[in-house]
């Protein structure tokens, strides 16, 4: 698994900027679709879930495999959940 230092030339602020960035996009639709007075609170708690979601990859890698086929039950869907993951990190570290 590659691992994403904080690069010399990003600060850890910029590096959180471009994630803020990065999860506002990744979740437009959802924002478009919602009153503006609970974005901030859609947006917290998305990213609660991903810090979850990555501790638990991290620390117990294969019972988040099992989660995560019975959140996603079909493959595809995976898939698809596989090439936004990619996308985030691109958009943060690259």
């Amino acid at each position: 698994m590659p691992v994403y230092p904080v690069s010399m030339n990003a600060s850890v602020d910029a590096q959180w900027e471009r994630y803020g960035r990065a999860l506002i996009s990744s979740m437009s639709e959802v924002l478009d679709e919602t009153p503006d007075h609970i974005h901030s609170n859609l947006l917290e708690t998305a990213d609660y879930w991903l810090s979850v979601g990555l501790v638990l990859g991290l620390r117990e890698p294969e019972q988040a495999l099992q989660l995560l086929q019975v959140i996603e039950a079909y493959e595809a869907e995976r898939g698809e959940l596989a090439r936004d993951a990619k996308s985030l990190i691109g958009q943060v570290f690259e």
